[in-house]
C-alpha cells in the first residue's frame, strides 16, 4: 500500500520548514496529495478573582493571538505558494490544552502526518503536544522531521527499533510503504534477551522472518547498550549504518513516567538527526 494523503501540521512558516520539505518529498516520491494544517494555540483564560477583569484581559489576549495568527498564516500561504505542486491549507484554533486533540482530528484524514521535531524555539512544548495528540488519539502514524531536514532522500536505509512490544508492532505495520521500497532495512534490538514472551529464542529473528515472507529481506543487529541509554544506543547505530529513517513504537511506558523519569520516546523526539516514523 502506498501513501496517498500526506498532511503537515505546522505552527510557523520558518520553524516548520523541515515538515514542509519532508511532506513535499514524500508527496513527490509517492505521487501523493500534500496538504497542511495550521493550528493556532489560543491562550488559556487567566485566573483572577474579579470576573470583569478576567473577561477584559482574556479578550485582549485572544485578540493579540489572532492578530499574530493572521500574520503567520499569510507567511505559511506564501511558503506553500512556492511548493512544486498545489497544496491546500486548513486552519484551526483551540485553547493550548486542546491543540493535541485538534491535531489528531486532522490527522485521521491522512495516511501519515508530518511534524517538526520539538526544539527550544519557544514553541517546543506546543509541537510536543501536537505530536503526542496524533500518536495517542488519531490512530495514524506520525513522521517527525529533524530541524535540519531539507528534502533529502528518505527510506533508503531504514532502522526499525524493535523491542517486541505492541507499539513497535504498530510502527512496523505503518512503515510498510517505506519498507516495500527500502534498499537496506535493518531490525535493531538493544540489550534484547531471549525469552518466551516477546523476543523468542533469538531476538530479532522472528520479526525478520515476518518481513521476509512479505518480500523484505532485513538485516538483524543486536547491540549491547554498554552503559548508554537506549536512545543513545539507537542513535549511534543509526549513524553507524548511515540510516536516513528510524521506525519505532512510541510510549511503551506512560507519558507521565517518561515526563518524570525520561524514556526513549521523548529523548529521541528531541535528539534524532533523521526522520522518525512513530506509532503508538
Amino acid at each position: 500500500m502506498s501513501l496517498k494523503d500526506i498532511l503537515a501540521i505546522v505552527v510557523s512558516a520558518a520553524g516548520d520548514e523541515p515538515a514542509f520539505s519532508l511532506s513535499e518529498r514524500l508527496a513527490r516520491d509517492n505521487g501523493a496529495e500534500f496538504c497542511a494544517a495550521y493550528l493556532n494555540a489560543l491562550p488559556e483564560e487567566p485566573l483572577a478573582y474579579e470576573p470583569t477583569v478576567v473577561s477584559g484581559v482574556w479578550a485582549e489576549l485572544l485578540a493579540r493571538a489572532r492578530s499574530d495568527s493572521a500574520a503567520e498564516k499569510a507567511a505559511i500561504e506564501a511558503r506553500l505558494a512556492r511548493a512544486a505542486s498545489p497544496c491546500a491549507l486548513r486552519t484551526d484554533e483551540a485553547l493550548a490544552r486542546d491543540v493535541g486533540r485538534i491535531a489528531a482530528v486532522h490527522a485521521r484524514y491522512a495516511d501519515i502526518t508530518v511534524m517538526t521535531r520539538p526544539s527550544d524555539d519557544g514553541v517546543g512544548a506546543l509541537r510536543l503536544e501536537m505530536i503526542e495528540g496524533v500518536l495517542f488519539h488519531a490512530g495514524r502514524p506520525a513522521l517527525i522531521a529533524p530541524p535540519d531536514y531539507a528534502g533529502d532522500e528518505i527510506g533508503r536505509t531504514v532502522v526499525l527499533a524493535w523491542d517486541a512490544s505492541r507499539e513497535a508492532t504498530r510502527a512496523l505495520a505503518e512503515a510498510r510503504p517505506f519498507l516495500a521500497k527500502c534498499a537496506r532495512p535493518i531490525v535493531l534490538t538493544v540489550d534484547a534477551k531471549p525469552k518466551a514472551f516477546g523476543h523468542g529464542e533469538q531476538p530479532g529473528l522472528n520479526i525478520a522472518g515476518h518481513l521476509a515472507r512479505r518480500g523484505v529481506s532485513a538485516e538483524v543487529r543486536n547491540v549491547d547498550s554498554m552503559g548508554r541509554s537506549v536512545s543513545d544506543a539507537i542513535l549511534d547505530e543509526v549513524r553507524s549504518v548511515g540510516a536516513d529513517m528510524l521506525v519505532m513504537g512510541a510510549y511503551a511506558h506512560s507519558r507521565l513516567r517518561e515526563m518524570m523519569f525520561g524514556g526513549a520516546t521523548r529523548e529521541l523526539l528531541h535528539a534524532s538527526t533523521v526522520p522518525i516514523l512513530m506509532a503508538h
